[in-house]
């Protein structure tokens, strides 16, 4: 193609089509410009908007400010402050769980998103709407279901959708309520009464009940408290699957770390009350769809668990008035995320532990009450170590008597142990059985067997001076001590399953075996397998020897990842 020329004058370009609307804009500002070059006539001349500012959205649950405070009757200058300050922002679409101390007003707060209850103080608001009063766009799931027992499970979710969708025909309600029977697994369980179904079921009905109205928000308060933990995991499973279906928006109470961490996307932790608020918002980091085993393998469950253990049971742990909790007489530092080893190193821990101090060098603000309880178990244990003394005379005093073959061994056990008479001793192994059958059915064998070992492994020196044997310089208490210590340190590499700590008394030589040890308390003895007591403890078969022994109370505590201490029993 060829163009014309016609002297010096500019070629001519066609304008892009993006801009012809404005072109005439651009001529008379063009124009202007050169008659005029003021800039203030610039000013005054309109342009279209070409580009439009992204802001971004409110959040779709938007708790601002929220307080709750009930009047005190009997004391009306002290109300009773139940809530205070809290704030929340939900996306829309998210699972949230909610965790907290039994008390700390989780309920109040998820009643007040109902509409059950207003707040005090503060806004609660849902798509922008501020929530006044109930409605079927927050639907709740009770953890006790809540159905109406002389209505079938069809007729329960009948009853709610024919309330919602007053406008729709019978045939449409059939449609609704049959989708989501089958949604929740209970199509042959239709006609089933309340009554007739188990716990699971029953659960399901309430959840296929709140779903049927096609709410924009779900409410689930503690769902799955009641059920056993198969059934638990297999409603998890199911709520996963309906959640990814309908894109429902979902905030759930629980007290369980595990199932937060299975379910949520965020685990927001509130403060004990009275005046609870939130404490953590933490976001919970595996992709979805989510496989059980998957996540429980990733080192990552296992600092989100801790945290959350440590906020519960250390930071915000219940206690009785007037008592000081950890993270009032310690600081805790959790570091996120927490080091590779699941058990920080002793070198690692902020303050060094000073666990062999005893009960005398304490310093003078210990309560004295602290000091009667502790000298009332001092003395509980030192019944109970003679109480054993007596059973290991009585069981000498029986030797003696089986062993008619050996009068010399028979004599000195009888010179040691000194019974006041014959039926005294007897009295004392009744409970074990008759002694004077067993010595005439086999006297000889028994004592062919091992006379000698038996007063060597035992000897009543040892049994009847063992409370005057004992050591007493806190010098070699502390040696002791730091050896068993370092023994515990090396062997104990677990991650705790307990949330509650665990308290042993152990019983150890003065070379640093340990003789025995005796869980105090349940948790203790329920746990006892996820301790390395079991592997250092001598074999029982062992020879006791003659040196001194020495008591500590070993006590292993779930927070920061699994730490311990050594107290001496001194």
């Amino acid at each position: 193609m060829r163009s014309k020329k016609s002297g010096n004058k500019t070629p001519h370009f066609p304008l892009p089509k993006s801009l012809i609307s404005n072109s005439q804009s651009k001529v008379v500002m063009s124009n202007s410009s050169t008659q005029n070059p003021n800039p203030e006539n610039m000013q005054t001349l309109k342009t279209p908007q070409t580009t439009k500012i992204q802001t971004e959205k409110p959040g779709f649950l938007t708790i601002k400010d929220v307080s709750k405070v009930y009047d005190n009757q009997k004391e009306p200058e002290k109300p009773f402050v139940i809530l205070d300050g809290v704030n929340l922002t939900i996306k829309e679409g998210e699972f949230i769980c909610l965790i907290g101390h039994s008390g700390c007003g989780k309920s109040t707060l998820l009643n007040m998103i109902a509409g059950f209850n207003g707040p005090t103080s503060g806004e609660v608001a849902l798509a922008g709407a501020r929530i006044t009063e109930p409605g079927p766009d927050r639907m709740v799931v009770f953890q006790n279901y809540s159905l109406l027992p002389w209505l079938t499970a069809t007729e329960n979710i009948h009853l709610g959708v024919e309330s919602v969708y007053a406008d729709k025909s019978a045939e449409e309600h059939n449609a609704i309520v049959k989708e989501h029977l089958e949604l929740v697994g209970l199509t042959e369980a239709c006609n089933k009464r309340p009554g007739q179904l188990s716990g699971g079921m029953k659960q399901r009905v309430a959840i296929a009940r709140a779903l049927a109205t096609r709410p924009k928000l779900l409410i689930l308060d503690e769902p799955f408290g009641a059920l056993d933990p198969i059934t638990r995991e297999e409603l998890q499973e199911e709520l996963l699957k309906i959640w990814r279906k309908e894109k429902i928006t979902v905030i759930m109470i629980t007290h369980d770390i595990d199932e937060a961490l299975f379910l949520a996307d965020r685990i927001v932790m509130m403060t004990n009350g009275p005046a609870a608020s939130i404490g953590e918002d933490v976001h919970v980091p595996f992709s979805r769809p989510r496989n059980r085993a998957r996540i429980m393998e990733d080192p990552k469950y296992y600092e989100l668990r801790n945290f959350a253990l440590e906020f519960l049971f250390s930071r915000y742990a219940h206690h009785e008035e007037g008592e000081a909790t950890d993270s009032e007489t310690e600081a805790v530092a959790l570091p996120m995320p927490l080091p590779a080893s699941k058990k920080p190193a002793v070198a690692d821990r902020p303050i060094a532990p000073a666990p062999f101090v005893s009960h005398a060098a304490e310093p003078p603000e210990a309560s004295s009450i602290k000091r009667g309880i502790l000298a009332a178990s001092w003395f509980v244990a030192m019944v109970t170590l003679a109480a054993v003394n007596m059973s290991v005379v009585s069981s000498q005093l029986k030797q003696a008597k089986l062993e008619e073959t050996a009068p010399q061994a028979a004599t000195e056990t009888a010179v040691v142990s000194s019974p006041p008479s014959p039926q005294i001793a007897a009295s004392s192994i009744a409970p074990n059985a008759s002694p004077a059958p067993i010595a005439a059915a086999s006297p000889a064998p028994i004592a062919a067997a091992s006379p000698a070992p038996i007063a060597a492994a035992s000897p009543a020196p040892n049994a009847a001076t063992s409370a005057t044997s004992e050591i007493s310089d806190q010098a070699a208490l502390d040696a002791i001590g730091k050896q068993l210590y370092a023994q515990i340190d090396q062997k104990w590499r677990t991650t705790p399953t307990f949330t509650e700590s665990l308290t042993y008394r152990v019983k150890v030589k003065q070379n640093g075996d340990i003789l025995q040890f005796d869980p105090t308390n349940k948790a203790a003895k329920d746990f006892v397998k996820e301790t390395p007591l079991p592997v250092l403890q001598t074999p029982a078969g062992a020879a006791a020897g003659a040196e001194k022994t020495a008591e500590f109370q070993v006590t292993f505590s779930p927070t920061n990842g699994g730490v311990f201490e050594v107290k001496s029993g001194k």
